[in-house]
């Protein structure tokens, strides 16, 4: 393959440094920049950490015989199975209920502990120090992993790992180069253990963009290491411009990003895969019971029990069926759904709360949907025996954003179950966009921000094709992103105080119903159209989209849908029935002569 300048570069500098950082933008050729370096480099013995279990399954058979493979809790998991007498046959992920009742606390201080414990794994330090009844049971919890009276968990012996290696108490795995993939994902214990490592040269490669599991303790390495040389790859081999520049808006607004991703555009517009990107797993049971009802294939990128498996026993246990429930036994605990709602809501456990919703609406049949997907991705493994690959125009591929790093389609689906931008600027403590700007790199809710990042995921899997139905693309695709923003942060932070007057409420996880109930209040005391400022629903976006190509005109289908005709453009431009030239030109016919700014006008 012909090398970009930057991937010379990036070759070159293996033998002149002992520490090099890449900030590998999507789609840039990462992997194949990897592998250019590992064969380069035959004479070394390199080890190539990935990130996870599917990354390195990918990469197999890829490097040349000189790279070893592996994770990082791969790599600790052999080094303690083999040099320990800790049993990790059974890993065992321990949640709240579990921990209050093994040591008789509250839950309240259960989820403490829980926090403290994994805190505690996550970073590189070598004791939990404070002397509080949790953090004293978080550490009685992993004394007791070591000593085999409790089942120990994966952070438990990769946090283990670290201890015994920067003590020198265990035997090191001997290499030339190692290479940290998605080195922004990674947390302080794998770091250290990264950092520990005695090799010649160490390489961070990574998208800083990209990180999206803060919530499990992963700090940006990009950020925090110091290294002898700092590369780019910039050029995106895998989209073209107009995705490039959603996501150029994306970072250069929300991550203050000065760096743009570049392109090498081709003509080839011919869509044979399809991607569909959602927030939740709940918007994708949604979606196989649509693709469903509408006799449409379907693959899940996820296998489909892990999709299902806490909402199949959350089924369960409301319909005292708890023989059933064999993987989340805290299921078990709860007498009713009210008490599971109320647990729910005070461990603030999202996934539970849209498991009981998921049951609420869809009952048993969601099994049925479960048996069917299944199938289809039973299918798909086989698809080269049975002819399934043939249909690959026809099925639509189903992932929650944190499951599609690494993957791409020519055509994407990016849901509507995305935090809403302004949302989260609030939620951060920011009045406007500008504010939000100027102090984002001393605002510590990382959670919260991986949220533009999980955008970011999200749109740069397409390669040719974009379908906007996330209200999110209204602030990218605005003529004035800061004035719109700005404007609904002011809308939401009045809804809020309307709700919850002196409580502190987070307005992303406020229920979209709640929202949209007190903003209509609102709109009507203001003499406002009724859904002004309210997310779309899918029916309101399907009528937008007939009710145009009918020729009524805006004002007719902003009076229709009770919102407003800006509103109303903006949607018809996001949903790419008009565009941007359209819209301008509808815009000035609303002021001139409202009554024939309709189709026909720009025929």
């Amino acid at each position: 393959m012909n090398m970009t300048k930057q991937q010379e570069d990036i070759l070159s500098s293996i033998n002149n440094y002992k520490s090099i950082k890449i900030n590998a933008f999507a789609g840039t050729g990462k992997t194949s920049t990897l592998r250019l370096i590992a064969n380069e480099h035959k004479e070394k013995k390199i080890l190539y950490l990935a990130f996870n279990s599917a990354i390195k399954n990918e990469a197999q058979g890829l490097f040349p015989n000189n790279t070893s493979i592996s994770t990082t809790h791969g790599l600790a998991y052999s080094a303690i199975k083999n040099n320990t007498n800790i049993n990790l046959s059974e890993l065992v992920n321990y949640r709240a209920i579990d921990i209050s009742k093994r040591f008789k606390i509250t839950y309240t201080k259960a989820i403490t502990t829980l926090k403290i414990f994994e805190a505690f794994c996550n970073s590189s330090k070598l004791e939990i120090s404070k002397d509080d009844l949790e953090h004293k049971t978080a550490q009685f919890m992993f004394d007791s992993m070591c000593d085999g009276s409790m089942k120990p968990t994966h952070s438990f012996y990769l946090k283990y790992y670290f201890l015994l290696l920067t003590q020198n108490k265990i035997q090191q795995f001997k290499y030339d180069v190692v290479m940290l993939d998605e080195a922004q994902d990674t947390n302080d214990v794998t770091l250290g253990i990264f950092e520990a490592l005695d090799v010649d040269t160490k390489i961070y490669v990574g998208d800083q963009h990209q990180q999206i599991y803060s919530f499990r303790g992963s700090k940006n390495a990009l950020n925090k290491i110091q290294c002898d040389k700092e590369l780019y790859l910039s050029c995106s081999f895998r989209f073209n411009s107009d995705i490039a520049s959603y996501a150029n808006i994306l970072l250069s607004n929300f991550k203050n990003e000065t760096v743009a991703i570049d392109t090498l555009d081709s003509q080839d517009n011919d869509i044979q895969t399809h991607g569909f990107i959602s927030r939740t797993n709940a918007t994708l049971i949604a979606t196989i019971a649509k693709r469903i009802d509408d006799r449409k294939p379907f693959v899940t990128i996820r296998e489909p029990n892990e999709i299902f498996n806490l909402t199949s026993e959350v089924y369960y246990a409301l319909n005292n069926q708890r023989d059933d429930i064999k993987r989340n036994r805290f299921l078990k605990d709860f007498s009713d759904e009210e008490e599971m709602a109320e647990y729910a809501k005070e461990v603030d456990d999202y996934e539970l709360k849209t498991a009981i919703k998921v049951v609420k609406e869809h009952k048993e049949k969601i099994f049925e949907f479960k048996d069917i997907a299944q199938k289809f991705y039973n299918a798909w493994k086989n698809k080269k025996n049975n002819g399934f690959e043939n249909r690959i125009k026809e099925i639509l591929f189903l992932t929650t954003a944190h499951t599609a790093k690494g993957l791409e389609w020519d055509e994407v689906i990016i849901a509507d179950d995305f935090t809403d931008f302004a949302d989260i600027i609030a939620d951060l403590e920011c009045d406007n966009l500008k504010q939000y700007q100027e102090q984002k790199e001393f605002l510590t809710n990382q959670e919260l921000i991986d949220e533009f990042n999980l955008f970011y995921v999200s749109i740069t899997r397409a390669k040719k094709k974009l379908i906007k139905d996330s209200e999110n693309f209204h602030y990218l695709m605005a003529t004035d992103i800061e004035k719109l923003l700005d404007q609904r942060i002011k809308d939401t932070q009045q809804d809020v105080k309307s709700m919850a007057r002196n409580k502190k409420v987070k307005i992303s996880k406020l229920e979209k119903e709640d929202k949209q109930a007190v903003r209509q209040v609102k709109n009507a005391e203001a003499g406002k159209a009724k859904n002004s400022g309210l997310k779309w629903t899918l029916d309101d976006r399907i009528k937008v989209k007939s009710m145009f190509k009918k020729n009524m005109s805006i004002g007719q289908i902003a009076r229709k849908l009770e919102r407003t005709a800006g509103a109303i453009l903006g949607e018809l431009f996001k949903s790419e029935v008009i565009n941007k030239d359209n819209q301008i030109k509808l815009s000035q016919m609303l002021k001139e002569d409202p009554s024939n700014a309709n189709k026909q006008s720009i025929l």
